[in-house]
């Protein structure tokens, strides 16, 4: 049985990373999204937030999501997983990727890296771009789940008020 964990601070979660969790759904027998605290980021979401908006959108067998505020490689390891998903829109994507390639495989070799890319149409989102949207009063309905849109919007309205 091929095991996987696709990890990410998913705050907030964006069609970007729901395209990348269905893809890695596909090549997997078992897929653990993995929500995580970015120490370098302050977080708008709560780890439960977080979990339950992926939640509400992923309805796959073969999906499980959970959180952890450890290393990636140690919950790999735990749940039994060989491989570590990672997704790359961009350059400064693969710098930051290969570093932590480098430094997964110095914590546990036995753990591979495979390196999804978005789909064209996705290649741009991210969680920083849907925050400053919000800020700015414009619409993301192109760049969340429709039914995280509300929920997305008061919590980095919350966060970050004018």
């Amino acid at each position: 049985m091929k095991i996987a964990v696709y990890a990410g601070s998913f705050d907030p979660v964006s069609n970007g990373h729901i395209d990348i969790i269905t893809r890695a759904a596909s090549l997997f027998d078992k897929l653990y999204v993995l929500v995580t605290k970015n120490i370098g980021k302050t977080q708008t979401f709560s780890l439960e937030e977080r979990q339950e908006m992926i939640r509400k959108v992923i309805k796959l067998d073969n999906v499980i999501v959970d959180g952890t505020d450890d290393l990636v490689v140690r919950y790999a390891k735990k749940v039994n997983a060989s491989i570590i998903v990672r997704g790359l829109r961009n350059v400064a994507d693969f710098e930051s990727e290969i570093s932590l390639y480098h430094y997964n495989k110095y914590l546990d070799e036995e753990i591979e890296t495979v390196a999804l890319f978005p789909s064209h149409k996705l290649t741009y989102v991210s969680s920083s771009l849907i925050k400053e949207l919000v800020y700015y009063d414009v619409d993301i309905k192109k760049y969340v789940p429709e039914v995280l849109v509300e929920q997305i919007t008061q919590g980095i309205k919350k966060t970050f008020k004018k």
